[in-house]
């Protein structure tokens, strides 16, 4: 159950990179929330998660379904849809998203070309505007700028709970290119960015 979770889903301006980070006041989110495929999609289920969504969402993306079709075909499918929130995006930069009428306040979800960022159980309803706003703003790589876009949210109110894990995944064409995860930590999100740093400077 990843009750209070945010997370963004987002996409390089060249499209060759996509990418999914997550924090929640859950344990070990990067278990059940972030899902990608390289020259697929990126997905990210949580709420009262449903890794079922995850999982097999990419099956169906890579068997050529459109995120919408996808998302529309799992929500028919479950019975607990209404405690779901759902987010996914393929290369070609579709998007399908979803907040059940059950998850938990405040919940919310923005929508743009290159990114979906999406939260529930939040302190603030400005926390998703943050972390779509430091994203937009920060320079950098593509990790690095969603990494960043989750310590603003983190720092807009994030969790009601607060955040005790995080997670990052990035994924191009071929391949897993970084797979990050943070459990049971004070500073998750903190935690995240430095081990992007250190990764960097290999």
């Amino acid at each position: 159950m990843e009750f209070g979770t945010f997370s963004i889903l987002a996409i390089s301006s060249d499209s060759k990179m996509m990418g999914v980070a997550v924090a929640s006041g859950s344990t070990s989110v990067g278990d059940r929330v972030p899902h990608a495929k390289p020259g697929i999609g990126v997905i990210a289920t949580q709420a009262f998660t449903n890794v079922n969504y995850g999982t097999r969402g990419l099956e169906l993306l890579t068997k050529g379904m459109a995120p919408k079709d996808v998302l529309k075909k799992l929500l028919d499918e479950d019975l607990g849809r209404e405690l779901r929130q759902v987010a996914i995006m393929d290369f070609k930069r579709r998007k399908a998203v979803f907040t059940g009428a059950s998850v938990p306040e405040w919940h919310g979800e923005i929508v743009k070309e290159e990114y979906v960022v999406l939260g529930n159980l939040l302190a603030e309803k400005n926390v998703v505007s943050s972390i779509a706003e430091e994203f937009e703003r920060v320079e950098g790589d593509l990790a690095f700028k969603m990494a960043k876009a989750l310590e603003a949210g983190s720092e807009s109110g994030g969790d009601k709970r607060g955040e005790r894990s995080a997670a990052l995944i990035l994924v191009n064409q071929e391949t897993v290119k970084m797979k990050v995860k943070v459990d049971e930590h004070e500073t998750p999100i903190s935690e995240l960015i430095h081990r992007l740093e250190t990764l960097e400077k290999r």
